[in-house]
């Protein structure tokens, strides 16, 4: 399937998610990710989940992290739309956020890390294929920005629904994910 089809579908099923669906798909998405061991997290890149989007709650698993590494720093994306490239920014709970011009949650203020210090990033997605590649929203913020990370930095998707057989136009420029995580089953790429 091409990017442009996937994103296509895979926004309207999002859209006709049920409320009630969705939190039990997210706690099943923590029962899943709680699943991964992880030998030592200090700092995490999650995204601010998009309620008109349907996204899944990123924040019960940023807190489970939280939990399982007192002092652990979590991190957000700041886009620069006019450079097309991204930042990440660690946050606290005081932390305010505004819409970008997509709408799109991001930090008003923090320090700016380096992709270097990153040890997981939790990735949006609209849809993932067997071989671990994702459709996101086609900016290319994320895969651009996942190039400057450290090879063993752990990328992790998750989704409501399961993988697509191939992305069929998925190219060099895109990283793919190390996991993806569904409310059934933990993928390894």
């Amino acid at each position: 399937m091409l990017k442009k089809d996937a994103r296509k579908i895979f926004k309207e099923k999002r859209r006709t998610v049920h409320s009630g669906d969705k939190m039990k798909w997210d706690d099943l998405l923590l029962i899943q990710f709680q699943k991964l061991s992880f030998p030592f997290i200090s700092t995490v890149l999650s995204f601010y989940p998009i309620e008109e989007n349907n996204e899944p709650d990123t924040f019960i698993i940023t807190r489970y992290l939280q939990f399982k590494n007192p002092g652990i720093n979590i991190a957000y994306p700041k886009t620069d739309l006019l450079g097309n490239s991204m930042q990440a920014i660690i946050c606290d709970e005081d932390s305010l956020f505004e819409d970008n011009l997509f709408y799109v949650p991001e930090p008003v203020t923090g320090e700016n890390i380096h992709p270097q210090t990153i040890d997981l990033v939790l990735v949006p997605l609209l849809a993932f294929d067997e071989r671990g590649y994702r459709v996101g929203y086609g900016k290319g913020f994320y895969d651009r920005f996942l190039l400057h990370c450290r090879i063993d930095c752990t990328k992790v998707g998750l989704s409501y629904f399961e993988p697509l057989d191939a992305i069929d136009d998925a190219d060099e420029f895109d990283v793919p994910l190390d996991f993806c995580i569904t409310p059934q089953k933990v993928y390894v790429f």
